[in-house]
């Protein structure tokens, strides 16, 4: 039988996190090890390109994982393409930790990447279908957040303890850690089953039956569980019943009556936006940053690396006890808004560098880190996995991944070439400034809220037209609650955003 109720969505939330893990120990580890000696032996002392390549590889390859879960996805269940990619991470970093050419490195970082594209395609999906409680899904997605800053802070305080070694272990041994992480994942989530949605939505009503009956410890007869599976049912048939397939005007101007193109847009830009406002550059390159263009010394550089990653942890673990105190659109406006303070504030201090104004751009690059952690990290993730429609889920949230990625390559890649050329420097970060500005009026122009609501009454928050008269649209609104003064609330939210997207065609 296996386990029951709670126990399935605690597992799939720590299978979750542990690979989540993954993706920041990576982000952390190269940060640390960069610079020190025994690597850059080992690599030939690569130039600046070269470092680029070896630490931006990793974020294109992820990119390409996450085109092949939109491609591919629904062919197998969102737990299987977890177990996958955990192996293919294993492989790549055994080639990665026995490199002794940047070329060898690269292609194992290659293989980590695809791991980690579907990793990050199909977990947020599967902790977000298997939560029972509405309250809980959000809070379960910024869990997994956190626990990737938590694997980056663990990557550089690992890193900061290998710099008093004298061997190549300063550099493969935490390279080679991250196999642990990947291993832990496929033993928690292997006895987990797939997710009740997933079983449906392939015609497995079998499966899903008892599934449901397992998350609920209640009988497929009872009126909670009749409910959860006829809601179930009643937004694949509305999402069967809009049959035209996605269109690519559809992404420029949505028409169609389930607003999937529109969800999948608004899914990519707010995930790409979020890469764009900074948070690769600093993590991957935080040591260099405050050693080679704040002034620090090495030791002190490794050390407030691994401070800020804490200081990150630590507040993406307050945002999830908050979580769902606020909205969604509060918090990405509101952590938008202060992150554009305080990093035009960083960047105006980078201006005019000596060792004042280098311990103040420190000072507000950790204020910058400490809002970023419980905002735009993980609730552009929770928002994106709740607007997708079930039957393109596997494929809106991959392309949505997929943005970040492309996002965190061109700043991860062209980001260090652009401040180590004198003419440009420090003018690079107002690049970042105008997308951490820019999140504000697209949140509050394009982004409906979501908080408190299933992912099925997410359906009719988007939901248009002739559908609204359809038998199953008056099913799901009966079997989610939906009274009229709530509906009547969503229409206007509805019509509002839809007002607002016309004139601009895209969102």
């Amino acid at each position: 039988m296996g386990a029951q109720g709670e126990k399935i969505y605690l597992n799939a939330l720590l299978a979750g996190s542990l690979g989540f893990i993954t993706f920041g120990w990576d982000a952390g580890v190269l940060g640390g090890i960069l610079l020190t000696t025994e690597f850059q032996t080992a690599m030939g002392f690569p130039d600046t390109t070269i470092i680029s390549m070896i630490a931006s590889t990793f974020l294109l390859a992820s990119w390409f994982g996450c085109i092949i879960v939109a491609t591919l996805g629904m062919l197998l269940g969102r737990r299987t393409w977890i177990i996958i990619g955990s192996l293919i991470q294993i492989l790549g970093t055994i080639i990665s930790t026995s490199s002794f050419s940047y070329g060898q490195l690269i292609a194992g970082r290659v293989f980590i990447g695809i791991g980690n594209g579907f990793l990050t395609s199909m977990v947020p999906i599967y902790v977000a279908e298997m939560a029972v409680r509405t309250n809980a899904r959000g809070r379960g997605v910024n869990a997994m957040i956190a626990a990737a800053s938590g694997g980056t802070a663990l990557a550089y305080w690992v890193d900061f303890g290998m710099v008093f070694a004298n061997s190549q272990a300063v550099w493969r041994f935490p390279v080679a850690f991250q196999i642990f992480w990947s291993l832990c994942t496929i033993a928690v989530i292997f006895p987990n089953p797939d997710t009740p949605r997933y079983y449906y939505a392939k015609g497995r009503i079998a499966d899903g039956d008892a599934l449901l009956e397992r998350l609920y410890v209640e009988s497929i007869t009872t009126a909670e569980v009749q409910q959860a599976k006829l809601s179930i049912l009643a937004s694949l048939e509305l999402e069967r019943a809009d049959t035209a397939s996605l269109r690519i005007k559809d992404f420029f101007w949505d028409t169609s009556e389930m607003q999937a193109a529109r969800r999948i847009r608004t899914g990519m830009i707010l995930i790409g936006v979020a890469y764009l406002m900074g948070i690769d550059m600093i993590f991957y390159y935080m040591t260099t940053i405050f050693q080679v263009y704040i002034g620090l010394a090495p030791l002190t550089a490794s050390a407030l690396s691994g401070a800020a990653t804490t200081v990150l942890t630590i507040a993406n673990y307050l945002g999830v006890y908050f979580m769902e105190r606020l909205g969604r659109r509060t918090w990405l406006i509101g952590g938008a808004a202060a992150q554009t303070v305080f990093l035009a504030i960083f960047t105006g201090l980078l201006s005019s560098p000596g060792p004042q104004t280098g311990a103040a751009a420190a000072a507000m690059l950790f204020c910058w880190i400490s809002v970023f952690g419980p905002t735009w990290g993980p609730v552009t993730y929770v928002y994106s996995s709740e607007i997708m429609p079930l039957r393109y889920r596997h494929l809106g949230f991959a392309l949505s991944v997929s943005c970040q990625w492309v996002m965190a390559f061109i700043t991860v890649f062209a980001g260090p070439i652009a401040i180590a050329n004198p003419s440009v420097g420090w003018k690079t970060w107002i690049w970042f400034l105008v997308f951490n500005a820019l999140a504000v009026p697209f949140v509050y122009f394009f982004c409906p809220e979501t908080r408190g609501q299933s992912l099925e009454e997410i359906d009719l928050l988007f939901m248009s037209g002739t559908l609204n008269e359809t038998e199953a649209a008056r099913t799901l609104k009966h079997e989610t609650g939906f009274d009229d003064e709530k509906t009547k609330s969503l229409d206007e939210e509805k019509t509002k955003s839809l007002d607002e997207e016309k004139p601009k065609s895209i969102a």
